[in-house]
């Protein structure tokens, strides 16, 4: 007798829940996160995309050799160590260029769905402007560390300011990124949602 009141005591549950149901609006919103994450779009390819992939590349190429020369020949590349950490430092200011032309930087978006739909609209504003003021100053202390930094790399010589200049670089085309959207958005022609996802 129990088993069969059951289902309809749970379509009752159902029925009576509200529409704006946090817990529904939170399973569609990871929904259309995993739909997403599941379509690689290549078709927006820039010039600092190939950039990346090329640094990538290099990078892998370097941590092979020093894999296969330290494990395998039993006498490893002293250059190899600080020649990949130079290079992990580089994609990731670099690749920080891409990921904010596509709005794809980590973010903290849980409390936006509580927010009403202009305090929304204002509060992604002010996180916009922020970015790039941010962005902006740290592009000028790198260029002015380049003009600072002392000496030549350890293992190679080659001077340690190139490294802080081209950290300046990409911050300074993060910082173009982020105005930009942060124009777009004063002018309501970029969608208040980050990552693109429609929270409604």
């Amino acid at each position: 007798m129990q088993n069969t009141q059951a289902p309809a005591i749970n379509e009752a549950r159902t029925d009576a829940a509200p529409s704006g149901d946090i817990h529904q609006e939170m399973d569609e919103l990871f929904e259309q996160w995993r739909e997403e994450e599941a379509h690689v779009d290549l078709s927006d390819r820039r010039w600092s995309d190939v950039l990346v992939f090329g640094i990538f590349w290099i990078l892998f190429g370097i941590v092979f050799l020093q894999f296969f020369t330290r494990y395998v020949l039993n006498n490893s590349l002293g250059w190899t160590e600080e020649i990949a950490r130079y290079f992990l430092i580089l994609i990731t200011f670099v690749g920080s260029v891409t990921a904010m032309r596509k709005g794809s930087h980590i973010a903290v978006e849980a409390l936006l769905i509580y927010v009403p739909r202009e305090a929304r609209h204002w509060t992604l504003v002010a996180v916009d402007g922020l970015v790039a003021l941010f962005c902006g100053a740290m592009a000028w202390y790198a260029y002015q560390l380049g003009a600072l930094a002392p000496g030549y790399m350890v293992s190679i010589d080659i001077p340690k300011s190139y490294l802080y200049w081209a950290v300046s670089a990409a911050l300074a085309g993060v910082t173009v990124h982020a105005a930009l959207r942060f124009l777009r958005r004063l002018r309501r022609r970029e969608a208040d949602a980050p990552h693109s996802l429609t929270i409604d």
